[in-house]
């Protein structure tokens, strides 16, 4: 073999070498790259799956807010619907000349065979509270004071060491207390 020939041979071995070098290498590389991807892919697939998990709590949270936020708005106007209609109760009774009568009646009645040194009511309610009070003895000695305001009906019947308020207002809070645990099971959902 000559020098030719045995150089042709020593780079044909060594451009083998280094080929099948290269190839090792190459796949080397692509198995690191390969690996690598799917970490990458890995990891962007937990942040992806970690930042929904976080924008589905928070959208969880503000649905649950805002669900509590309508049903307290609901709450509060049936409850300013509830008040409503105990005013507008009292307006009826006050303004409806036959049932304000009526009232004062009652509450005459009520007074009972106690008789009260004073009566606070309106200025207009006077004659007819006069009107209802018996006329016999002591009942005689009884002194009516027109010192309630006119958005008040009815009357205070005042006693040694008590009064009887039997003004609309009063009536109106007994009767709330009254119905309240009914209204509001109808009003808010309670056991029907």
């Amino acid at each position: 073999m000559g020098t030719e020939e045995l150089r042709a041979a020593v780079l044909q071995e060594a451009n083998a070498e280094a080929t099948a070098l290269i190839d090792a290498a190459a796949a080397q590389a692509s198995q690191l790259v390969n690996g690598q991807k799917r970490q990458l892919e890995e990891y962007a697939n937990t942040q992806v799956a970690e930042h929904r998990a976080i924008r589905d709590k928070e959208i969880a949270t503000q649905a649950i807010a805002l669900k509590i936020e309508l049903r307290n708005a609901i709450l509060k106007r049936k409850q300013e619907l509830l008040e409503g209609l105990y005013q507008e109760l009292e307006k009826k009774v006050r303004d409806d000349d036959g049932l304000y009568r009526a009232y004062l009646e009652r509450a005459v009645q009520q007074i009972g065979q106690d008789i009260p040194i004073s009566i606070e009511c309106r200025s207009q309610d006077e004659p007819i509270i006069t009107a209802l009070l018996p006329k016999r003895g002591k009942w005689k000695g009884v002194h009516i004071d027109a010192v309630l305001a006119d958005s008040n009906g009815g009357f205070i019947a005042h006693y040694a060491e008590s009064e009887l308020d039997l003004t609309l207002s009063a009536a109106s809070t007994a009767l709330r207390e009254v119905t309240l645990v009914e209204a509001a099971q109808i009003l808010f959902g309670g056991k029907k």
